[in-house]
């Protein structure tokens, strides 16, 4: 049977809760959008932040910041939830499905699936 855990180098809180979209634009700060990429190491990851419709994960090495919107569920991507992983793999993937639990009873609310991740670096 496999685990689940939450995000944020395993554990998402309400640390994490949902930021206002102008937050998106401290997190990201002066850095410069890449080419998208399908996977990023789960075990690089330092901070994960959601902002609505989204997620934001700040890797531990390199300065990089990884925008992920979910091409389903990310409606439902705000404060007072967390999200839940399999953490049998290494690596967060586009397509891969991201359980959204309700951040007080974590009743599941709904299910996200990852889109791209766009990296931010500085340029």
């Amino acid at each position: 049977m496999r685990r689940t855990t939450a995000l944020a180098a395993l554990l998402l809180s309400s640390a994490a809760a949902a930021l206002p979209v102008d937050r998106l634009d401290r997190l990201v700060g002066d850095r410069v959008a890449g080419a998208a990429v399908a996977r990023i190491d789960r075990l690089d990851i330092d901070t994960v932040a959601l902002v609505p419709g989204g997620i934001v994960y700040t890797m531990k090495t390199g300065g990089v910041v990884y925008l992920n919107r979910p091409t389903a569920g990310a409606g439902f991507i705000h404060g007072g939830v967390v999200l839940a992983i399999d953490d049998a793999y290494p690596r967060l993937c586009r397509d891969e499905p991201v359980r959204v639990l309700n951040e007080n009873s974590r009743a599941a609310v709904a299910t996200a699936t990852l889109g791209d991740f766009i990296p931010y670096r500085r340029p």
